[in-house]
C-alpha cells in the first residue's frame, strides 16, 4: 500500500580602493557555481527574474500617427481659410511652413519606426509632447473666445495619445552574467541494511501518524531474503524506503507481490517517489516476481498519476474500504505485470 508519500560562505571584503567595476566582478567571481548549503529548496529552484523589455511601437502605432497628423491638417485648414481636405491649395497659399510643423513630430516618430531607431522615436515623441500643449494653448484661447466646439476639435488630446505611444524606454544596461547554479544531484537508491531499520521505521511512523488506515502495516519487507527493500540516501539520510511483501500465502500467488513506498516531507516534489519506484520495479522482475500490486487512497491524485506514469493499470474501486480519521475512504486498486 502506498501511502500519502509523495512530496556561502559570505563574500569576503573588496579592497578599499576597487572601482566599482571592479568590486563587481570580484563578488561575482565569488559565487559558487552549485546551490549552497543550507539554501530553501523554493529559493533554489525559482527561476531567475526575467528584466522586463518595452516593446518598441509597431506598425499600428505608425497608422495612428499618421492619420492624427492628417486630422491635424485638417484642423490647420480653417485658419489659412482653405477648403477642407484640399490639401494642395494649402500648401500653395503660402502656409507650406505651417503645415510643415504639424508634420514635423509625425515625421520623426514615423521615420525612427521605420528604421526601429529608438532615439528618433524618443526624439519623436517629445516633440509630440510640444505639439500637444501647443494645441491646448490654440484651444484656451478659443474658448475664451467662446468658441466652445472649434476648442473641442483641436487634436491635443491625439497629439498626447500620439506621445505617449512612442515613449520608448532606454534599453536596459548589460548586466554582468552569473553563472548558473547546478541543480543538485539525485539522491542514490541502494538495497537497505540493517543499520537503516531506525529510518525507515521513522519513515513509517511518520507517514502513519498522517493519515493512519487500518489496512496499512507498520513492518514492510520481508526476512526471507526474497523481497526488496530499497531506501533512496541524499546527503547520509534515508529519505525514501520502498519493499515488496507478499501478496498472499497461498502458492498460486508466489509470483505476484504487494509493495508500499514512503517518502519523507521535506524530500517531495524532487521526483524522488518516481526514481525509487522505478528502481523496485526492476529489482521486483530481478527477483523473479511476475506482478506488483498495491492500494492507494482514491484522492490521493499525485500517487495515482505516478503510478499511471509507471505503467501502472487500475483494477478497480473498493468502495468505503479504508478507514482514515473517523471516516470511510474509497481505495483504488493497480497493479502492474512485469514479465
Amino acid at each position: 500500500m502506498s501511502q500519502d508519500a509523495h512530496r556561502p560562505e559570505p563574500p569576503s571584503n573588496a579592497p578599499r580602493k576597487q572601482s566599482w567595476q571592479e568590486a563587481e566582478a570580484a563578488l561575482l567571481a565569488l559565487v559558487p557555481p552549485v546551490a549552497v548549503e543550507g539554501e530553501a529548496e523554493g529559493a533554489a529552484n525559482a527561476p531567475a527574474p526575467q528584466a522586463v523589455e518595452h516593446s518598441p511601437p509597431g506598425w499600428g502605432t505608425a497608422f495612428f500617427v499618421a492619420l492624427c497628423a492628417l486630422y491635424q491638417l485638417r484642423r490647420v485648414m480653417p485658419l489659412a481659410n482653405v477648403t477642407p481636405w484640399d490639401f494642395e491649395a494649402l500648401f500653395s497659399k503660402g502656409s507650406g511652413t505651417v503645415a510643415f510643423l504639424v508634420l514635423f513630430p509625425s515625421l520623426v516618430s514615423l521615420w525612427g519606426i521605420a528604421r526601429g531607431d529608438l532615439k528618433r522615436q524618443a526624439s519623436g515623441s517629445v516633440w509630440l509632447v510640444l505639439q500637444a500643449v501647443v494645441w491646448a494653448l490654440m484651444a484656451v484661447v478659443a474658448l475664451f473666445k467662446g468658441e466652445f466646439v472649434t476648442a473641442l476639435l483641436m487634436p491635443w488630446h491625439l497629439a498626447l495619445v500620439c506621445a505617449i505611444q512612442m515613449y520608448t524606454l532606454d534599453p536596459p544596461p548589460l548586466e554582468a552574467p552569473v553563472p548558473p547554479r547546478a541543480p543538485p544531484p539525485p539522491p542514490t537508491v541502494r538495497p537497505a541494511t540493517p543499520e537503516d531499520r531506525d529510518a525507515i521505521a521513522g519513515l513509517q511512523d511518520a507517514a502513519l501518524a498522517r493519515r493512519p488506515t487500518t489496512f496499512e502495516s507498520p513492518l514492510e519487507g520481508e526476512e526471507d531474503g526474497r523481497h526488496p527493500v530499497l531506501v533512496a540516501e541524499e546527503d547520509g539520510r534515508v529519505v525514501a524506503y520502498a519493499a515488496t511483501r507478499a501478496y498472499s500465502s497461498r502458492e498460486c500467488y508466489a509470483g505476484v507481490a504487494d509493495f508500499s513506498l514512503f517518502v519523507a516531507k521535506d524530500a517531495r516534489g524532487r521526483g524522488v517517489d518516481a526514481l525509487l519506484l522505478e528502481a523496485l520495479l526492476k529489482a521486483a522482475e530481478g527477483a523473479g516476481f511476475h506482478k506488483l500490486t498495491t492500494c492507494v487512497l482514491a484522492d490521493q491524485e499525485h500517487t495515482r498519476k505516478l503510478f499511471e506514469h509507471q505503467g501502472f493499470t487500475t483494477v478497480g474501486t473498493h468502495a468505503k474500504h479504508a478507514r482514515v480519521d473517523g471516516a470511510w475512504h474509497d481505495v483504488v486498486v493497480v497493479e502492474k505485470v512485469l514479465s
